[in-house]
């Protein structure tokens, strides 16, 4: 008898179809990394925005606000602006400061010390939705927490204030408040 050879010319069925397999395990073991990354950049992102945009403005008008003894009576505070005095520096100079929430998306601060005569202005935002949304910036409280309707009384019955700061990042709206009791009254 004559011994035959078998000469295999590829892959049964069988071997191909076990390494498709294994290619869809590892494929999709891959995509589900990529996705948990994907998402944990995404709510970094976001995170980060949400710092930059609310908690930062939220920080610095509370470090300024909780220290004036006073509001400015040249101008009436309103729910979007606020101009108030403090004396941060100890110089026995008045520094203004006026926080304001623009149509045009822009949480600003301008501050002037009195000897001076011009207005420094310092951006806190510019993706501020407050204006846009409706939803009032500054509350005015007075001693016993009621809030004060009456902005014409503000500067001489306000003893604290709440800021709500509104943003809007990728169709979501984030908001935070914060509760500010003057020091200095």
């Amino acid at each position: 008898m004559t011994a035959r050879t078998r000469h295999d010319e590829g892959f049964t069925l069988t071997e191909l179809m076990v390494v498709v397999t294994l290619l869809t395990v590892i494929l999709g073991v891959a995509y589900l990394g990529f996705d948990v990354v994907r998402n944990g950049s995404n709510l970094s992102d976001r995170m980060a925005y949400t710092s930059r945009e609310v908690g930062f403005p939220l920080d610095y008008m509370e470090r300024i606000l909780i220290q004036n003894y006073g509001f400015d009576n040249t101008t009436t505070p309103t729910n979007y602006k606020v101009t108030v005095l403090t004396d941060r520096d100890n110089d026995d100079h008045s520094e203004r400061y006026i926080f304001e929430a623009t149509s045009a998306g822009t949480l600003r601060v301008l501050s002037l010390e009195e000897p001076e005569t011009d207005l420094k202005p310092y951006v806190l935002s510019t993706k501020n939705s407050n204006v846009a949304q409706g939803k009032s910036l500054f509350r005015y409280y007075d001693a016993n927490l009621t809030e004060i309707t009456n902005m014409g009384n503000v500067s001489s019955q306000a003893r604290s204030m709440t800021m709500t700061i509104v943003t809007t990042y990728d169709g979501q709206s984030f908001s935070d408040t914060r509760r500010v009791y003057f020091r200095n009254r």
